[in-house]
């Protein structure tokens, strides 16, 4: 009799332990980094496809170009473009990142 009593508090406890709106009553959205923060988010990302041999060495020392955002099949993200002059191909570098600073993409045409 005891356990029957114990086991039917417990289940008729359980919702108690969700909190607030069972749980759900927070934003599960990702805050938007600043256009500054980009400029660091971008080289990071510049030295990491360096490191990984997708970009040749002389991308280490590329210039910060500008970032801006703009509409991708109706997403919203960060362009941060990069100079090289020292580079013996393409002379521009887009690196896309999500709102939030996740990276997306990384190419030489901007598109």
């Amino acid at each position: 009799m005891k356990t029957l009593i114990l086991l039917s508090a417990l289940v008729l406890s359980t919702p108690t332990f969700a909190g607030p709106g069972g749980g759900h009553s927070h934003s599960h959205a990702v805050p938007a980094i600043s256009k500054e923060k980009t400029q660091e988010i971008g080289k990071f990302h510049v030295s990491r496809l360096v490191k990984a041999g997708k970009l040749e060495k002389s991308w280490n020392e590329a210039a910060y170009d500008k970032s801006e955002k703009k509409v991708f099949s109706g997403n919203e993200e960060w362009v941060v473009t990069f100079t090289n002059e020292n580079s013996s191909k393409e002379k521009k570098l887009f690196v896309f990142l999500k709102v939030s600073g996740e990276f997306v993409a990384a190419n030489f045409s901007g598109k």
